[in-house]
């Protein structure tokens, strides 16, 4: 099994009641069934308290004003100080930790949908890139069974490119966003008919830059997705509003490098997902748009911490399957 790990992505530490914006607060938390299985079993006044935070149709925990129900008013877990880490559920003892599940291959990183992964990533001497290490453990082959290797092999030298050109100075951010955007389009043409073969040979001959209108079409549409707080639709209408009113605005490339780290984490977190679903172009697009669009956001709301803004995106955007799904459907239109 290879293991490809975000840099320092073991050195993360949840930051508990010091967090800004608690994983405990606006989200449903789903239990696994081993969990479920052993708060059922829990006796004593604290099992029975357990036992009755739980909604077992659901498979989640019960909330209190959007608050989880083992959340207490200092900002702590009552679950994990009461029985200790290995009482929690798997969603709460991995978050922010993702893992992406390939065959003998998994891919881990923090989410950008925590305050603290964020704070880690925006650290001005921090350069993304990952660590790899390798052991003897190997996947069972029924379990993967339609599992593509050679357009898997295909798409992970396609991201390292992307990734190359992410980081390449010599060029203005918005070219690069292109050039990763045209790639993908051509990428996504050659799977389309079937010359997996060619796919090491793509080129970007596009020399343009994505357009304020196209952003903004976009952005729009983040407008029709499902959210957790009503004030979300506010901030991309507030932003709408702001390029509406300065559609001459320059990004300034002095926060490049930010931005930069932005898009190789998303590039990292999503792009080879295609080898399951084929959306090679639109999960390219997610990763590329989602950047443009937190630095339209920002520019918007220069007032506010460019770390809140990168979080607050990715808790309404990227934690719902709903909203990637319209996402790549949305991107997949261009196709036609």
């Amino acid at each position: 099994m290879i293991y490809r790990k975000q840099k320092d992505f073991d050195k993360f530490k949840c930051i508990a009641d010091k967090c800004p914006k608690s994983c405990c607060i606006g989200w449903q938390i789903m239990i696994d069934e081993d969990s479920l299985d052993k708060y059922a079993t829990t006796s004593g006044d604290f099992g029975h308290r357990l036992k009755s935070s739980i909604n077992y149709e659901e498979g989640s925990f019960l909330q209190n004003n959007a608050r989880c129900s083992m959340l207490n008013k200092t900002g702590l877990c009552d679950l994990q100080s009461t029985l200790g880490e290995s009482y929690l559920c798997n969603t709460c003892r991995k978050y922010p930790r993702h893992v992406e599940e390939f065959q003998d291959i998994r891919e881990y990183s923090l989410s950008l949908s925590c305050p603290e992964a964020v704070r880690m990533l925006l650290a001005p001497d921090y350069s993304f890139s990952f660590d790899e290490a390798e052991d003897d453990i190997f996947d069972d082959p029924e379990e993967f069974e339609d599992f593509d290797f050679l357009l898997f092999d295909k798409l992970e030298y396609a991201r390292d490119k992307m990734i190359e050109l992410a980081k390449d100075s010599s060029i203005s951010f918005s070219e690069r966003l292109e050039h990763i955007r045209s790639s993908a389009f051509a990428l996504q043409n050659l799977y389309d008919e079937g010359e997996i073969f060619e796919m090491d040979n793509i080129s970007y001959e596009d020399e343009s830059t994505i357009s304020l209108e196209y952003a903004m079409r976009g952005l729009n549409t983040l407008l029709e997705l499902e959210v957790l707080e009503e004030s979300w639709h506010e901030t991309i209408r507030e932003t709408i509003s702001y390029w509406n009113n300065n559609p001459a605005k320059q990004f300034s490339e002095d926060a490049t490098f930010v931005f930069e780290k932005i898009l190789i984490s998303l590039l990292f977190n999503y792009f080879c997902g295609a080898v399951y679903d084929g959306q090679i172009y639109a999960r390219a697009m997610i990763a590329i748009m989602s950047t443009q669009w937190i630095m339209m956001i920002q520019a918007a709301h220069s007032n506010m911490d460019l770390a809140q803004n990168i979080y607050l995106y990715s808790r309404e955007v990227e934690h719902s399957d709903t909203n990637v799904n319209t996402l790549i459907s949305y991107f997949e239109q261009e196709l036609d």
